[in-house]
């Protein structure tokens, strides 16, 4: 793709959640922004399907899954790293729900979290009103805009937005994700004459992710990580979000 800031016939920005969580997963959208969806042919012509690059609400500061370590953590659930089973292209989280600190309710949290948990819903509202700011405003104009920092409509730079920064390829080496948490990865040298260091993440039966593509949450909403990337490892049909933050 040469212009990112139009769909074309293989992206569909703010798909409706029914189309991205599998059946028994619909209260994940309250966590999980779907963002865009993803034609895996035009990534690779060996993939099909649809895969969907998602921001999650969670942090407002740290990491997504910080609160719940000790509790409700997986091999693909983990602080920064959030992993799905992809069934008829719609995802099923690879853990419990409730390592999204506001899955619990108030009652279940840990006194100790209560005070993050107040601060975490403000943060949840307003960025479920940025998000849909956001998408309506394409749906009205048919493109991307940066949102105002009040985040309730467009900024005065109007000018359109990348739906993706990045559309397949590889993920190159140098990010903070590879280091901010503990993780499987495999380094090594890319193809082509550049010979740039990437990286892959690592299924649990030490299966390659693939990079998918990869955007930064602000492009869609008022806040979010400096870059969201998602990878794919085909075998297993899994599909793994990781976030990098400057």
């Amino acid at each position: 793709m040469h212009d990112l800031t139009q769909p074309g016939a293989v992206l569909r920005p703010f798909p409706a959640a029914e189309d991205v969580f599998a059946p028994g997963q619909e209260s994940l959208a309250r966590h999980l922004h779907p963002l865009v969806s993803i034609d895996l042919s035009a990534v690779r012509p060996q993939w099909s399907g649809w895969l969907h690059l998602l921001s999650p609400l969670e942090p407002c500061d740290g990491l997504v899954g910080q609160y719940t370590e000790d509790e409700f953590h997986a091999p693909l659930l983990r602080s920064n790293w959030i992993g799905f089973a992809v069934e008829d292209g719609r995802y099923r989280l690879l853990g419990d729900p409730r390592y999204f600190l506001l899955e619990r309710s108030l009652e279940h949290t840990p006194a100790e979290l209560h005070a993050e948990r107040a601060e975490m819903e403000r943060h949840y509202e307003i960025e479920e009103r940025a998000y849909r700011a956001s998408r309506d405003y394409y749906r009205e104009h048919g493109h991307l805009v940066r949102l105002n920092r009040f985040g309730n409509g467009p900024s005065k730079d109007a000018m359109p937005q990348e739906l993706l920064t990045q559309f397949g390829g590889v993920a190159e080496s140098g990010y903070n994700w590879e280091e901010t948490v503990e993780f499987p990865l495999e380094h090594g040298i890319g193809a082509g004459d550049n010979g740039e260091d990437v990286v892959w993440p690592l299924s649990p039966s030490g299966r390659r992710f693939e990079h998918v593509a990869s955007v930064p949450g602000w492009h869609y909403r008022h806040s979010g990580a400096d870059l969201i990337v998602l990878f794919y490892e085909p075998v297993e049909q899994l599909a793994l979000l990781t976030f990098d933050w400057s």
